[in-house]
């Protein structure tokens, strides 16, 4: 069965979009029979991406669902990146032409998003999540109200914390982003049993109170070029920690998100950019 997908990228965090609207796509994804998902997003024998997203029918009135497969075929609750990306992809087939509010359903509930006339698209992320209990996490609450402790990886102590954009994250801050053993560390705190579903990990490098930078390890895919809901979990963790303003540049290697959280309180505000690469048809 023959059917068209397009590439999209936000930052070079990159996904194959299916539309699944009114077929069995859902179905095969989700079977993942012979890792399916894991071959189409390989980069030397597949179509190649850090992730998949089906558009689907909303069971909630939503424009529609977005449902996100990372490249290990694991199903994460929410991606920032990708969710762009679907707008991106909508606006381009003229679907959302006129709006000036588009609802999406999503794993970790709704989210509300536009586009303006420059292609610039915002993303309401929602508020975030500190409770350690709803992260999920071990950790516990500091002074701040931040969940704060130690993890110790080669004699090495680092101190980390965690926040949730509707998925887990772990913040990790270092004098030196190119310094560190990035593989090495992002591996094993992924995995780290204070977070009993895995994490994202997100090493941070202060700039100034506007600006940082962080480089990404994603869950279920590694090393990627940008995370939406990570950059955002790192705005809420350092505004927090009186490291930034409420409003700060979050510059990732795939380029740049504009983040805020308002008076620290309410729904995170991601601002950025989604652009399409190629479209094609592949035997499914």
């Amino acid at each position: 069965m023959k059917n068209n997908f397009s590439k999209y990228q936000g930052l070079g965090n990159d996904f194959i979009i299916f539309d699944s609207r009114g077929n069995n796509l859902d179905d095969i994804f989700s079977e993942n029979k012979d890792n399916f998902i894991e071959n189409l997003c390989n980069r030397n024998f597949g179509i190649g991406a850090d992730g998949i997203i089906l558009i689907l029918k909303s069971n909630n009135k939503s424009f529609v669902r977005m449902k996100i497969f990372n490249s290990d075929g694991s199903e994460p609750e929410m991606c920032g990146n990708g969710i762009r990306c679907l707008i991106a992809f909508l606006n381009d087939n003229n679907e959302i032409k006129g709006l000036s509010e588009v609802p999406i359903e999503t794993k970790a509930g709704l989210i509300i998003t536009s586009i303006d006339d420059n292609q610039n698209i915002k993303v309401n992320m929602g508020d975030p999540i500190l409770s350690p209990e709803e992260i999920p996490t071990k950790l516990l609450m500091n002074n701040l109200s931040v969940p704060n402790g130690t993890i110790t990886i080669n004699d090495q102590n680092l101190n980390i914390y965690a926040a949730s954009m509707g998925n887990p994250h772990m913040i990790v801050f270092v004098e030196k982003i190119e310094n560190i053993p990035f593989e090495e560390w992002g591996k094993c705190l992924e995995k780290h049993n204070t977070f009993p579903n895995d994490t994202n990990v997100h090493f941070v490098e202060l700039i100034d109170k506007s600006n940082i930078k962080v480089k990404v390890w994603e869950r279920g895919c590694g090393p990627t070029l940008a995370c939406g809901t990570g950059a955002c979990a790192c705005l809420v963790v350092t505004s927090k920690l009186g490291k930034t303003l409420n409003k700060a540049n979050i510059y990732l290697p795939g380029g740049k998100l504009e983040i805020e959280w308002p008076n620290q309180t309410g729904p995170v505000l991601m601002q950025g950019p989604a652009l399409k690469v190629f479209s094609g048809e592949i035997d499914i």
